[in-house]
């Protein structure tokens, strides 16, 4: 099995949101991602973004328990 892994950051600008342009990028990356051959996609996202977890259950994400350890480097 090949697994691969894209990170990307979307947030709508606020002129854009409410007009289906996330919904349009998340179907674009999901097409690509079919044509690449995955089986799976994963994406994170914080709890008060309500409105994006809406959208992402909308389009068929489901969410899954899971738990994002961060540990900060000082510079």
């Amino acid at each position: 099995m090949t697994r691969a892994t894209v990170r990307c950051r979307s947030t709508a600008r606020l002129a854009a949101r409410g007009r289906g342009v996330a919904g349009l990028l998340i179907r674009e990356a999901l097409r690509l991602a079919r044509e690449a051959g995955a089986r799976t996609v994963d994406l994170t996202s914080r709890p008060d973004r309500a409105a994006a977890n809406r959208l992402y259950e909308r389009l068929g994400f489901r969410a899954r328990q899971s738990t994002v350890h961060r540990f900060p480097i000082d510079t």
